[in-house]
């Protein structure tokens, strides 16, 4: 009986030792400018710009250009971050990449042009999501009438951050202005 309580008493600890291995693995970087993180025996200078913000409800989002380089090897990768807080806290922060701007770009234009035609049925849902987790939403009812905007960050538990339709605009605005300063200092280089 002793043997077989010290073989299963091993066979649990050695499961629980595999699955405590499991989670110390770091998840793999979704974006190119993520990816920069994972460098070492190098230097990696980060550069940033503030393109503008957009307040609503208690809190904000806010866009800004983003240039890394690893100056060992001079590769350079670039994009935005879209920072998403509620009051004075920072709920979210997401990267996304130059090549990806386009089709965020389409994608805001999109939800926010949606109305009822969408759909006959009585309730829809239209979000975009980028490789970094960033959401851009819009969620109608026609029992209330309403057709609803929000954006958060896919990564952590945090409510969506509410917007109408023209502050959806104004992100996709701000969102432009970023795309067309980094492609200014594309042509520079």
């Amino acid at each position: 009986m002793a043997i077989f309580i010290a073989v299963a008493g091993g066979s649990l600890l050695a499961c629980s030792a595999r699955a405590r291995e499991t989670n110390a693995c770091l998840p793999v970087p979704a974006t190119r400018l993520e990816a920069f993180d994972t460098n070492t025996d190098t230097v990696i200078v980060k550069a940033t710009a503030p393109i503008g913000t957009v307040a609503a409800h208690g809190g904000e989002v806010s866009v800004r250009c983003r240039e890394i380089t690893d100056a060992g090897s001079g590769r350079r990768e670039s994009g935005i971050i879209v920072d998403i807080a509620y009051g004075a806290q920072l709920e979210g922060t997401t990267l996304i990449d130059y090549d990806e701007l386009d089709s965020l770009l389409d994608g805001l234009d999109y939800l926010g042009k949606l109305d009822w035609s969408v759909t006959p049925l009585p309730d829809f849902s239209a979000a975009y999501t980028t490789k970094g987790g960033f959401r851009a939403e819009a969620h109608g009812s026609r029992r209330t009438g309403n057709i609803e905007f929000a954006v958060r960050s896919t990564r952590i538990i945090a409510p969506r951050f509410v917007l109408s339709r023209d502050q959806l605009g104004q992100l996709r605005s701000l969102v432009e202005q970023a795309k067309a300063k980094l492609d200014s200092l594309r042509k520079g280089k």
